[in-house]
């Protein structure tokens, strides 16, 4: 069965594309939070303390940064940055 273009323009249509597209940058920001807590823990133990203000403004940029990496590129850029963490 073909969708005709009349049902990709629906609003039903748009409404599917706008969550799955709201769910890719949460993924994407989630992964990035996990990235930057665990850069964040481990710096003290490399004896290099990282402060709150710069730890959550670091955190919340590198969420944001991997989120819109997902939204424009997808998933795959999510397993590259996490095996680049090995």
């Amino acid at each position: 069965m073909e969708t005709s273009s009349s049902d990709l323009n629906s609003p039903k249509s748009k409404q599917e594309g706008k969550s799955i597209l709201i769910m890719r940058f949460t993924a994407g920001a989630m992964i990035g939070l996990l990235v930057a807590a665990i850069y964040w823990g481990t710096s003290i133990y490399f004896a290099y303390p990282i402060s709150l203000n710069t730890g959550i403004i670091g955190c919340l940029f590198i969420a944001i940064a991997c989120g819109l990496m997902t939204l424009k590129w997808g998933y795959k850029t999510l397993e590259n940055i996490l095996e680049n963490l090995r």
